[in-house]
């Protein structure tokens, strides 16, 4: 190739600082940054992430999803690396000159780093996607937002008229879940595929992502799964996620007397076969309710983070199918009400009724009416190649 194709191709070469802490915004950053290349092939990424954004084509400079941070307490042994790795991001600024910079949520970190960049590189253009939900908890960030971001890409309607409102330039993409939470299959070859029996009632358990969740939930669960197998035809299957190691788990089910099975990668597979489900708060709270499964939501953080949170809440609710609602539809058991019992007797409420199960797989399809049908990965990309052309 002539030198002087060359030095043009290079020219005309984009690059994105791309930064996606946890495992679920990796693969959020994975299916944007597709999207982008099938727009624009040339684009390079690096940042952070994990495997899946490696698999996507990004370099890796951090692997921020395995690090298992869930509040205040657990950042404190961990901040020398987050504040090294900012650094460190915000000089790469200068190095490789990247056109965009593109973040999804973790946003302590995230603000953090926009702040940094744009202090020292005022021109240097940054996109948000997946919002901090200023919405539910320090609705205060909006200011920062409001000083360091170039556009906000949001993923829930209502987002887009508080950024609005903030007069914060803002594009509502749609929820990445809703293109991502489907399964080929019905619900009969599901269970067939599980070996569920007609007679049995599979509960789907999804205790999190990490180490501190797993030890919050599984001891009062198991306790309260043990004593409800004793009276109903109860089969439990805890999809194990990625981050998290089979031994882990199992040192926990080798001290109780429930039957639990552990599965591997086929989550939203269990969801849909699933007759009702114990979820940890966060995004899988709104995997269930896509799916349609009946539920019963767990928040429980160390004290200290819990009573520090309480200060900055503005919402009624944990679980995001009761956020978007807008209402109760799934109960919630939050700190001391994570126990044997009151998980006992919210769960035994759904197994003895059907029809508090039907009613909720009524109310829980309208989620997915709520947040549309767009695809979110293919919105935030257009907008972002549109950032990048202006």
């Amino acid at each position: 190739m002539a030198p002087g194709r060359t030095s043009l191709l290079k020219a005309m070469r984009k690059k994105i600082m791309i930064v996606a802490g946890e495992a679920s915004a990796d693969l959020h950053a994975a299916a944007l940054v597709e999207k982008l290349k099938a727009l624009e092939p040339e684009i390079q990424f690096y940042g952070v992430g994990g495997e899946n954004l490696v698999k996507a084509g990004a370099e890796l400079w951090f692997d921020f999803s395995r690090m298992g941070v869930v509040g205040i307490l657990e950042v404190i042994p961990k901040l020398r690396f987050f504040l090294a790795a900012c650094d460190r991001l915000c000089q790469s600024i200068s190095t490789e000159k990247p056109d965009l910079v593109v973040l999804l949520d973790l946003p302590d970190f995230n603000l953090r780093l926009a702040k940094k960049i744009k202090t020292k590189h005022p021109d240097q253009k940054i996109i948000y996607y997946i919002s901090p939900q200023v919405w539910a908890w320090r609705s205060g960030r909006v200011n920062t937002i409001r000083k360091y971001m170039d556009r906000m890409l949001v993923i829930f309607p209502f987002e887009e008229k508080v950024y609005q409102q903030a007069q914060v330039p803002v594009t509502f993409v749609g929820h990445p879940l809703i293109r991502r939470v489907r399964s080929d299959q019905s619900r009969d070859q599901l269970r067939a595929g599980f070996g569920i029996k007609p007679e049995e009632l599979l509960l789907v358990f999804m205790p999190g992502s990490r180490k501190e969740e797993l030890k919050h939930y599984l001891p009062p669960s198991l306790c309260a799964i043990a004593n409800l197998q004793k009276l109903f035809p109860l089969r439990v299957i805890m999809p194990l996620a990625p981050t998290l190691k089979e031994e882990l788990a199992r040192s926990y089910l080798d001290q109780s007397d429930a039957q639990m099975e552990l599965v591997s990668g086929r989550t939203y597979d269990l969801l849909f076969a699933g007759d009702l489900g114990l979820i940890g708060s966060g995004t899988a709270t709104l995997e269930a309710g896509l799916a349609g499964l009946p539920m019963v939501i767990l928040a429980r953080s160390a004290t200290f983070n819990y009573w520090m949170a309480r200060w900055f809440v503005h919402t009624d609710f944990v679980g995001l199918p009761n956020l978007i609602a807008e209402k109760k539809i799934a109960p919630e058991l939050i700190m001391s009400q994570v126990n044997p019992e009151r998980i006992y007797l919210e769960l035994e409420k759904l197994i003895a009724a059907p029809q508090l199960r039907v009613q909720m797989k009524s109310e829980l399809s309208r989620i997915r009416e709520k947040l549309g049908e767009k695809d979110a990965s293919a919105e935030a990309a257009e907008a972002i190649r549109a950032m990048l052309k202006s």
